[in-house]
């Protein structure tokens, strides 16, 4: 019950400081091999991760290494092979850490989103705590976090990578 508490304070902390202003990060904890938690996967271009704070079973972040993207917003038609190798990783994570008993739907993978325009000069807040494109992939997710800070059903907050893909498909 006590950690329930704690995660809906956090979350209910999270968005109530939510960035309704452009907010300019001088430094990228991602950017600093000292600040990551453990690296569970690696290759040239690719970094994967396992969050500090983890939402589920397996909680992990998959990012370039090279720090040219602050967040989906970004993306052009140029990223999807970036996309595509990051897809990959994730399907590579989850078979490495899966069973037969972990179904589809308990996965869930997707991007927070970043700062974008409403209505002329007014903006939806900035959900990207850090400035440094990353995807989230969550096996067998909490309840609280799933509905409240990954949830498929507020757009305004998160995109699944699927959905990602999509867009950024039709901009090739």
């Amino acid at each position: 019950m006590y950690s329930t508490m704690r995660t809906i304070k956090r979350i209910f902390h999270y968005l109530a400081h939510l960035e309704w202003t452009e907010r300019v990060q001088h430094t990228c904890i991602f950017c600093n091999r000292e600040n990551l938690v453990k690296i569970v996967y690696e290759d040239d271009d690719l970094i994967a991760v396992e969050n500090r704070r983890l939402s589920g079973r397996y909680h992990w972040l998959i990012m370039p290494k090279a720090h040219k993207i602050r967040d989906i917003e970004a993306l052009d038609g140029n990223d999807l092979p970036l996309l595509q190798e990051m897809d990959r990783v994730k399907h590579h994570l989850i078979a490495l850490h899966s069973t037969p008993a972990t179904p589809r739907p308990s996965i869930i993978s997707g991007y927070h989103r970043g700062r974008r325009p409403l209505l002329g000069k007014i903006y939806y807040p900035d959900i990207v705590s850090i400035h440094h494109l990353h995807l989230h992939v969550i096996v067998q997710p909490h309840v609280v976090p799933r509905l409240l800070k990954y949830p498929a059903w507020l757009p305004l907050m998160w995109k699944s990578d699927a959905r990602v893909m999509r867009e950024v498909r039709r901009l090739v």
